[in-house]
């Protein structure tokens, strides 16, 4: 695994604005302090079930604390989507929020959120497509993925060129081109909850969170 230190998730607000700082490290989900969860499958060997294998379920996780995203940051996580039907279904959605306490869509939903003011689907079934929604409003689509796997990601945000690059791999090292290279895309001032939702429909897969890192660049 890329990330070795403990769970950073008790450093102030004022630590966690300043460029070069960890906001915020689970290598895994052995601790899920400053985690809201609602109607997820839990902890299961240290990794966190969104949802199991099961039709007709859906589960979101946030972090406790809204900050603002007006400033640079690198997010890396690992996701993995694996067993249940085949194709596994139905994806997992990155999102922005103002509230840490709903969960999203079902099915296709794939927990996203239509309040969220940004937010990435990573869809699994059929369609496999990754779709960018800047307040509920789709931005860019990119079909022909393959998420139903285990992979590594990186979202680095330039603010001050509303840039966002997307990296995704099956290695824990981050490739050198970005997979998808958004522009026009941007945070304001408000604080927002940083979080995963995933969802089944009539088919289903394990949606696991395997671990994920905050660092303002």
């Amino acid at each position: 695994m890329p990330f070795v230190s403990s769970v950073e998730g008790t450093c102030s607000f004022g630590r966690a604005n300043k460029a070069g700082t960890v906001a915020f490290n689970y290598p895994n989900f052995s601790s899920t302090t400053d985690l809201t969860q609602v109607s997820t499958a839990g902890v299961i060997d240290n990794v966190l079930y969104l949802t199991t294998a099961v039709n007709g379920d859906t589960g979101n996780v946030y972090r406790s604390t809204a900050i603002p995203y007006n400033r640079n940051f690198k997010f890396e996580w690992n996701f993995e989507c694996v067993g249940g039907s085949t194709p596994p279904a139905d994806g997992f959605c990155l999102q922005w929020t103002t509230t840490n306490d709903t969960n999203g869509g079902g099915g296709g939903g794939v927990g996203y959120l239509s309040t969220a003011a940004q937010a990435f689907t990573f869809l699994t079934y059929s369609n496999q497509l990754f779709r960018w929604y800047a307040n509920n409003v789709a931005q860019f689509t990119q079909t022909g993925q393959n998420f139903q796997r285990n992979l590594y990601y990186w979202a680095i945000y330039n603010h001050s060129a509303s840039t966002m690059n997307i990296f995704f791999s099956t290695s824990a090292t981050q490739p050198a081109s970005p997979n998808f290279s958004l522009s026009g895309f941007s945070f304001g001032a408000t604080s927002y909850f940083i979080g995963f939702g995933a969802a089944t429909g009539g088919a289903n897969a394990n949606h696991i969170l395997r671990s994920m890192k905050l660092t303002f660049t």
